[in-house]
């Protein structure tokens, strides 16, 4: 079955040229051919080509969507902050995966006050080509603070996690994987919690032991691991990542996969354990395709109040 998997992997980016030249075919049937053979002919060139769009167009596009959310708590003061928010890059020695200075380029224009990564950084990238690969992230105009996923940890592919975390390090990102860091702003003060992947296992929930009086968001990558929290325990916001937007997001089919729907498969969501902010990656996992879930560095406008203050208009 791995082996199975990893010519898969490998020949499928590769195959899906084949489409050009099919394209061309079955243009060519539809003019000469038949009633019978041009009606095959639409039918097989809309499927290839909605194919070929997810393969060859919506992974090359970047959005920046802007989220406007407010806490559900009030704390001693209020603020607002700005959080570029992204995951899921899966860097691979192929080059369908989205460039990390491109990535770095948006998040600098959206002008965050810091950024957050949740995790999933490569597929099958050789230890030699971190630092190269995400060079670009020691350019980010904010500051930077990131998780790791599981294909980091090798669930599946490689463990390159103790690599991965020095040369990410070394570019100045802060990897926060269970342990808790306090952020100020001119505007804000709130407290983040870096929880390491829930499939790698040993996440150190303990860090939320101790009620805060400033907000608490916690960065993880598994979107899933809010409800593995106490609910006396839940961060005021949860961020992760993981779910790829469903990357094939068919209507109804999608959210058949338990991971990608069960919690919230994009955006902002108020479960029964707690509020949770999903961002959709900008990469690809398994097949180098997306359809109608195109990557996306989501801008998060956090506002949150003071006790004393009434009313929910922002």
């Amino acid at each position: 079955m791995d082996q199975l998997f990893e010519f898969a992997r490998i020949t499928i980016p590769y195959l899906s040229f084949v489409y050009f030249p099919a394209a061309a075919l079955l243009l060519w049937i539809m003019v000469k051919g038949g009633s019978v053979l041009r009606a095959g002919a639409v039918f097989l060139f809309i499927a290839l080509t909605l194919i070929a769009y997810g393969r060859f167009i919506e992974p090359r596009l970047l959005f920046t969507p802007e989220h406007d959310i407010r806490l559900k708590g009030c704390f001693p003061e209020a603020g607002v902050m700005r959080i570029a928010v992204f995951s899921d890059l899966h860097l691979s020695p192929y080059r369908y995966t989205m460039p990390v200075e491109r990535i770095a380029t948006r998040v600098n224009a959206a002008k965050p006050d810091f950024v957050l990564i949740a995790g999933d950084y490569v597929s099958y990238l050789p230890v030699d080509k971190f630092d190269e690969a995400f060079a670009a992230l020691g350019d980010m105009g904010a500051p930077v603070y990131a998780v790791l996923g599981n294909h980091d940890h090798g669930l599946p592919g490689p463990d390159v996690a103790v690599p991965l975390r020095d040369s990410l390090e070394r570019l100045g990102v802060s990897m926060i994987d269970d342990r808790a860091v306090d952020i100020a702003g001119e505007d804000f003060n709130i407290e983040l919690v870096g929880l390491s992947d829930l499939w790698k296992g040993g996440q150190n929930i303990s860090l939320l032991n101790q009620p805060s009086r400033k907000p608490r968001l916690v960065l993880t990558h598994n979107p899933e691991t809010i409800g593995v929290i106490a609910a006396d325990r839940q961060p005021d916001l949860l961020i992760a990542g993981h779910t790829h937007g469903g990357q094939v997001n068919l209507p109804i089919l999608t959210c058949q996969i338990e991971f990608a729907c069960s919690v919230a498969r994009y955006g902002y969501r108020e479960t029964e354990d707690g509020a949770v902010f999903v961002t959709s990656g900008t990469g690809q996992s398994m097949l180098p395709v997306r359809f109608r879930a195109p990557p996306r560095i989501d801008v998060l406008n956090l506002h949150y109040r003071a006790c004393a203050e009434t009313g929910n208009s922002f």
